[in-house]
Formats: C-alpha cells, structure tokens, sequence
C-alpha cells in the first residue's frame, strides 16, 4: 500500500480539511514568533518573525507582530516601515492603524499620530474613542481648533458628556476665551441641573476670574436645592467676611465644624486662608475662635489624623507649643500619610531640649518616611546632643545625598556633621567639610561660622576662632557666642 501524503486534519478557510505539511509547518513557525513574542523574548521573536517573512512576505500578521516587537525594543523608525508594510496588505484592519499612530505618540510625533486618527475616522466615522483620541492628539500637536471640532463631532454621537464639555473649558481656557470656558460649564449645568458638582465647578470658575457675583448667584442656587451644603454655605460666609470680621468668619464656621457630615477636607480649605494670618500676634477674638474650630475637629473627627493635625498647627502657629505638641502625637498614633506633622514635632522637641524623645521619634520618621531628608537631620541633632556623634554622622551623611537642591537644610546638616567631627575631636575633618560648604552659601549661613570657629578653637589657633564667632554673630547673636567672643 502506498504512503499517504503527511499531512493532518485542522480547519482550512473554515473547513474541515486535510492539511499539508508544508501548511502545518508554515503555521507552527508563526505560532512561535508569536509565542516568543508574548513571552517577552523580543530579539528572538524578531529572529523568527523575520524567518518566516523570508518565505511568507504577504502575511500582514506576521508584519504587525514584527513591528510591536520593535515599538517594545523602541526601535520607532523600524517599526514604522514594518507596520506600513502590514497597513499596505490589509488596509481595512483598524488596529494596524492604531498601532502606526502609538509609534507616532510615543516618538513625541503628536501631530502625525492625529493625521493616522484622522484617517481612521473617515474609516470608522461612528467611534466615539477615535474622535476622543484623535482630539486629544491635536492638543498636544497645538491645534486648538480642530481639537474643538472634533470634539463637537464626538458630541453629536454621544451627547453632552462631562468628559467632553470638562476637555472643551480647558481648551478654551488655555486659548484665553474665559466666556466660552464658562460656557460649556454651563452646558454642563443645564444638561444636568440635579449635579450640584457641575454648579460647583462653575462657580469657582467665575470666582477665579474675580466674577465674585455671578459665582454667588451659583452657590445660592446650590442651596436652593440644598440649604445644608457645605461648600455653597462655605464660599457665601467668605463672600461677605471681611478683613476687620475675621474673628466674626471664623464664629460662623463653628456650626459647620460641629458637622459630622461636612467632609474633613472642605473644613481644612476652609482655613487655608485665616492659617496664612495666623500667628502669635493674633487677636484674643481671633485665636479664641479659631482654637475652637481645632476642638470641634477633635471632637467630630476623633480617628482622622488630619484632624489632630490641623489642631496641632492652630497652636503651634499661636505658639502654644506644648499644646501643639500634644496634637501632633495624637495625629502620628493614627499613622498620618504625610511627613510635615512629623516636623513640627521634631521642631518643637528639639526647642525644649527633649533629645531623647526627639531620637526615637526622628528614627520612627526614618522607618516610615525613608526618602525625608529632614527626618535624617533631626536624628542626627538629638545623637549628637546626646554625645553620640557615630550615630548622628550615620544619618546626617545619608541626609547630604537626599537633600537634593534644598541648600537651607543640606547647609544645617553639614553643620551638624562639623559638630560631630568635633565631639569626636576631628577638627580637620571638620573645617574640610566646613570649607566647602562656605562656596555654596555657608558664609552666611550663622551655624557654620560658629562651627568654623569652633574648629580653630580646638586647633589653639583662638585668634582666628574669635573673628569667626564675630561673623556668625553679625547674622545671629547668641548666648553660646556671647560666651566665645571675649569682651573687651
């Protein structure tokens, strides 16, 4: 009996057939580019991509896997000949289109990648996402304009949408035509006058613009459909406060501070501005109001650590430091997610000499905070308070590569860092780094001429000592120098 041919049986143009060899194989070569492909195995998969080609040059899919392999290696010119090349033998396929236009926008190509969009419009003229795309493309291309038209066609599909009128103000804004951005703020407010966050918008748009009028008439409208809403009750009190009635504001927001429903974050913006004014010279009227507002805080928002630090800034502002204190332990017990609570802490520790408090509280801040500079600072002012100048250099050296282009604290840590060499008797080592932080604003800087004199002193060379204590006594006398500058 004759061999029959080899050969298996697989689905052919949708039927059931006998497939030659050769096809078999054919297909098991591009299943491997393929395979290698998704593996993340790039330059393999381009090696067999390019095999099969050789013998298979009209196979578009085989052109499109070989250009994403490309777009993954950024290889964009190659990858841009490679899915032309795809596009030409099958110029119905979309997503060889939209592969083409993210070789564009990820080569910074905006304006071409919007033409390829442009193009697949005319294709697929009812694709929302195509028209959303192919604005946003445009605005990065800085064409304003046609962004807008294609925008309005985007709409005449799918209606007025927050996304389109909220994309179309922040072209008009930037084009500078302020009546036309209020203007699709309000298509918004009249597709959807039950959105009192449309209303809200708005207003403060006309508020930025310094149309204190027409925003109120906004917020009032708000209230009128509901007379508990903190924002509208919020922004109308700030309308009418003025500068003599500050304590007076701050009166008629106890009631909404009281509110357990108003959110923690409308009460915190709500005294960004009387914050700004606040210090230890504040009125008796101002600071009693204003301590209220941080104890009904604590009341109403027991478990939120803004709260407890919001409050402890209140003090801390009026320079009831103990007070403040107090707070922000209560805030860093609920594990706040921001650094600055810490700091103030630390501040207020290192004022009152608590170094060992201080120490454990600056390591706590290291753990959860690792990449602030400041953090590592205040751990080394307590070690080398407490004559541990080993741990405090340990953490002020690691302070110097994060402070980055802060030169006011990368300034106080080489300061601290002088210290320590000085407890650790180095004065060599000492005016080294001293010497070359007086380049880089350190001669004005009163900590390091003290500590530069300090250094001399321990060499003997107290002459030298004495005229540099004077200079850091020009910038910021105290009782240490007094002590060092002897009288004449």
């Amino acid at each position: 009996m004759p061999c029959a041919p080899l050969g298996a049986q697989n689905t052919l143009d949708g039927l059931q057939k006998e497939v030659p060899q050769e096809e078999l194989l054919r297909q098991s070569a591009f299943l491997d580019a393929e395979k290698a492909r998704m593996l993340g195995q790039t330059d393999e998969a381009i090696d067999l991509y390019r095999k099969f080609l050789y013998k298979n040059e009209t196979a578009d899919a085989a052109w499109y896997g070989l250009a994403r392999c490309y777009v993954e290696k950024k290889g964009y010119g190659t990858a841009l000949e490679t899915i032309e090349e795809a596009i030409r033998l099958q110029p119905e396929n979309r997503w060889y289109f939209l592969l083409k236009a993210d070789i564009f926008e990820k080569n910074g190509q905006h304006a071409f990648a919007a033409e390829v969009y442009r193009q697949l419009l005319e294709r697929f003229p009812k694709e929302p996402v195509f028209y959303e795309k192919y604005a946003y493309l445009l605005v990065l291309a800085e064409q304003p304009k046609p962004a807008l038209k294609a925008l309005d066609k985007l709409e005449s599909l799918v209606g007025v949408t927050e996304s389109i009128c909220t994309k179309k103000h922040l072209i008009w804004v930037a084009l500078g035509d302020s009546k036309r951005a209020a203007g699709e703020l309000q298509r918004l407010v009249d597709a959807y006058p039950e959105n009192l966050n449309f209303r809200k918008s708005l207003a403060r748009y006309w508020a930025e613009l310094g149309e204190a009028g027409k925003a109120a008439v906004i917020w009032e409208s708000i209230l009128q459909k509901d007379p508990n809403d903190s924002d509208a009750r919020l922004a109308l009190m700030e309308k009418k406060a003025t500068k003599s009635e500050d304590s007076r504001y701050l009166e008629q927001l106890l009631p909404l501070f009281k509110d357990p429903t108003v959110p923690m974050d409308t009460k915190v913006a709500a005294l960004a501005s009387p914050l700004q004014q606040l210090n230890e010279g504040s009125s008796a009227a101002v600071s009693k109001a204003i301590l209220e507002l941080g104890g009904a805080l604590e009341q109403v928002h027991k478990s939120d650590p803004k709260a407890w630090s919001l409050s402890g800034d209140l003090y801390y502002l009026l320079g009831m430091e103990e007070q403040a204190l107090e707070r922000y332990k209560t805030c860093i017990s609920l594990r706040p997610g921001v650094y600055a609570v810490y700091d103030n802490a630390l501040r207020i520790l290192s004022g009152k000499k608590a170094y060992g408090e201080q120490l454990e509280l600056a390591e706590k801040a290291m753990d959860i905070f690792p990449n602030q500079a400041a953090a590592y600072f205040w751990f080394g002012v307590a070690a080398n308070s407490l004559n541990k100048p080993e741990e405090a250099l340990s953490a002020l050296e690691t302070a110097t590569l994060m402070a980055g282009r802060n030169l006011a604290l990368w300034l106080d840590v080489v300061d601290q860092i002088a210290i320590a060499l000085l407890i650790k008797k180095e004065p060599d080592s000492a005016l080294k780094r001293l010497d070359a932080a007086l380049g880089k604003g350190g001669d004005q800087h009163p900590g390091i001429l003290e500590r530069y004199g300090d250094a001399l002193a321990q060499k003997g060379q107290m002459e030298q000592a004495v005229q540099w204590w004077k200079k850091a006594q020009k910038i910021r006398n105290t009782p240490e120098l007094d002590k060092k500058v002897p009288r004449i």
